[in-house]
């Protein structure tokens, strides 16, 4: 299992945008996705992609205030989600398509936000 902390996400209504037709990623979402890439390189200097079936934890917390309390103003889980899936992909496993089992929380909060993923091989595949 891998266990990663980043940095809060980037929205994922600016992390994709429509160049030419075609949807490319920003250049937040490409300094998001090197962050994820430097992270994982740091931890686990000598990960292979996994290739089988993933199970993949993910916890988002959100920015604290001055008071303690959580900012009331964050990323939806989903939006989360979206974003840990595409920053990960072709750093910690080979594609998206492998994942067959997918938990996002709401954490506590702690200065500054960020995003905490676990990642497992393993978990029923969906050919089985």
């Amino acid at each position: 299992m891998i266990s990663l902390a980043l940095s809060y996400p980037v929205s994922a209504n600016r992390y994709w945008f429509v160049f030419r037709n075609r949807v490319v990623l920003s250049k937040e979402a490409r300094a998001y996705k090197a962050e994820a890439a430097a992270a994982m390189a740091r931890s686990y200097p000598h990960w292979r992609l996994l290739t089988g079936a993933i199970v993949m934890r993910i916890w988002l917390h959100p920015k604290k205030n001055k008071d303690g309390s959580a900012c009331k103003r964050r990323l939806d889980l989903d939006n989360a989600q979206k974003v840990a899936i595409d920053a990960l992909n072709g750093v910690a496993y080979v594609d998206d398509c492998q994942h067959v089992d997918i938990h996002t929380r709401l954490g506590a909060a702690v200065d500054g936000g960020g995003l905490l993923v676990e990642i497992e091989e393993g978990g029923n595949d969906r050919s089985a």
